[in-house]
């Protein structure tokens, strides 16, 4: 059985409040990201914009206004929470310790590798970085950039920690920050505690001071006035942040175009990007996710009554997916136009059978199906046919005993895509394997967390351990088959797959539309993310070039036989 009822108070609850799909352990990596991003940045490869001018906010007020804000409690305050002891046992798992630690060795290499190339790696002060990375995923920090529009903003990362891992900051930031840039840091003036580092480019000062319990690390184009104004919160409240009246593990807030424009104005991130805000927290047996995603516009979201293919989908599940409202997103990629020339589909289901690994399938209800398969199945036997004769094995062919194409001569699976009439109408029907009907019908679970609830957008559930099994399975085959290199079986991912799987449970997400501009998600889990997130993590993990790129897309080829 699916498992659906365990997790029906928690999906009802999205009626109200949401959240999205992250975990502390990958933000812990993220965090880790931003310092390395910010090193480089520092290192002069960030904003070369303008300073501002006399018309500049006063040094007492921050200029701008704040477009991230990230508050993490740290892996050591973690351990203490009861509600976390389920999420711990899983991260102190030797496979999870070496994952981690794999992944921050290789983070440590980055600011000088893309900056300098990796040649630039050698002799470099490395040592001296590595413990810093440990102690972002050991100790409470606390991350918040501002920025006004057209000019550089101003970053500031504030961490707690003990005296002896202080001195190590202030001395081996020191050394890193004049290995990227040539520059030596001077000592604070005064009775302040730190250092700072001018700089010609952008951002031209790079700040360090001691205040109560917490390290500050501040850049900005000039003078940081929200550097100023945290140390003045520290004073006051002996914390960089608001008084909180729950203990959130991780707790977020950010704008990703406006963190781009404030840092990093040569990025080109995609327009429509929304605002988003984030919690999460433990249960004491699960993981639950909450967030907000506001965008700059209302959606044109079409939610009709949904129309499930319920005699397509059959137990027994390990996973199923619906999601409505799609119908102007797909109309916008040229890929539907070149591959199903009518109008797209608004709904789209997928689903995964327990047994052979690779029974995985989707569904989606066009009135026109037969017409749009029919034409879809003449361009794959005629172009993407060319494309595989000299990329990969196998080949397209239409099918003989139903609308629609067939790859075939692909090794353990058997993509198809065929048009069926289900007891909702025509369907868009396709997999990676046979489709074996049987007589038994979807859990009597699965429908009620769909039906009737008007402003579903999205639903997911899946048993994270079983799909986690099939995925690597799929993944390492899907490599091979498009001449990827597959992941090796004694790497810290895959091993890290195979510990974690055995205790992953139900996973359940829900998506719903909380107003014109607003969508709201909340997720209920053992570790935050699904199989399919944890497959993606781990493949950026394996990077050879981490944080950059993805094994799959980064690693060589297989030799040619």
């Amino acid at each position: 059985m699916c498992g659906c009822v365990s997790r029906q108070a928690a999906d009802s609850d999205c009626e109200t409040r949401g959240s999205v799909a992250k975990t502390p352990s990958m933000f812990f990596r993220c965090i880790n990201s931003a310092l390395v991003a910010a090193l480089v940045a520092a290192a002069g490869a960030g904003c070369r914009k303008s300073e501002p001018g006399p018309g500049a906010p006063p040094a007492s007020t921050p200029p701008g206004e704040t477009v991230a804000r990230v508050h993490w409690l740290g892996k050591n305050r973690l351990a203490a929470e009861t509600n976390a002891a389920a999420f711990m046992d899983i991260w102190k798992l030797p496979e999870s310790a070496k994952l981690e630690t794999q992944a921050l060795d290789k983070l440590s290499l980055a600011p000088w590798r893309l900056l300098k190339g990796d040649a630039a790696t050698n002799g470099a002060p490395i040592a001296r970085l590595r413990p810093l990375l440990d102690d972002l995923v050991q100790a409470e920090s606390y991350l918040e950039i501002r920025g006004a529009t057209n000019q550089p903003g101003e970053l500031v990362l504030a961490i707690r920690l003990g005296e002896a891992r202080a001195q190590l900051w202030e001395t081996n930031l020191a050394a890193v920050l004049e290995s990227l840039t040539g520059v030596q840091p001077v000592a604070a003036s005064g009775n302040r505690r730190g250092w700072s580092l001018k700089k010609p480019d952008a951002p031209k000062l790079i700040e360090l001071v001691r205040a109560g319990d917490w390290t500050v690390i501040g850049l900005a184009p000039e003078q940081n006035t929200l550097l100023a104004a945290v140390c003045a919160r520290l004073e006051r409240d002996h914390a960089p942040f608001a008084a909180r009246t729950t203990n959130f593990w991780l707790e977020a807030d950010f704008d990703l175009r406006r963190v781009a424009g404030a840092l990093a104005p040569g990025w080109n991130l995609p327009e429509g990007l929304p605002r988003t805000s984030l919690t999460v927290i433990g249960t004491g047996r699960d993981v639950l996710t909450r967030g907000q995603f506001d965008f700059a516009g209302r959606r044109p979201f079409e939610l009709e009554a949904w129309n499930v293919p319920t005699n397509l989908i059959h137990d027994p599940l390990t996973s199923f997916t619906a999601i409505r409202g799609i119908r102007p997103w797909l109309a916008s990629l040229k890929m539907w136009h070149d591959l199903l020339r009518g109008a797209p589909p608004n709904q789209l289901f997928f689903w995964a059978v327990d047994g052979f690994p690779v029974q995985t399938y989707f569904a989606a209800p066009l009135p026109d199906a037969s017409n749009q398969v029919h034409a879809a199945a003449e361009l794959l036997v005629q172009q993407a046919g060319l494309w595989i004769d000299t990329n990969t094995v196998g080949n397209f062919t239409r099918a003989t005993d139903f609308n629609g194409a067939v790859w075939g001569g692909v090794p353990f699976m058997s993509p198809f895509l065929r048009s069926v009439t289900a007891d909702g109408g025509d369907f868009v029907f396709g997999g990676l394997f046979p489709n074996a009907l049987t007589n038994r019908p979807p859990p009597a679970e699965l429908l009620p967390q769909i039906l009737g609830r008007t402003n579903l957008v999205a639903y997911d559930w899946e048993l994270t351990g079983p799909r986690i099994e099939s995925w690597i399975y799929t993944g390492q085959l899907l490599r091979l088959v498009f001449g990827k290199a597959r992941m090796r079986g004694e790497s810290a991912g895959m091993a890290w797959f195979k510990a974690v799987a055995p205790r992953l449970g139900n996973c359940a997400t829900a998506v719903t539309r909380t107003g014109a501009e607003q969508l709201s998600l909340v997720r209920n889990s053992s570790v935050g993310f699904t199989a399919v997130e944890l497959h993606a993590l781990a493949d950026w993990l394996e990077s050879p070039q981490f944080p950059c790129g993805s094994h799959t897309t980064l690693a060589p080829p297989p030799p040619e036989n």
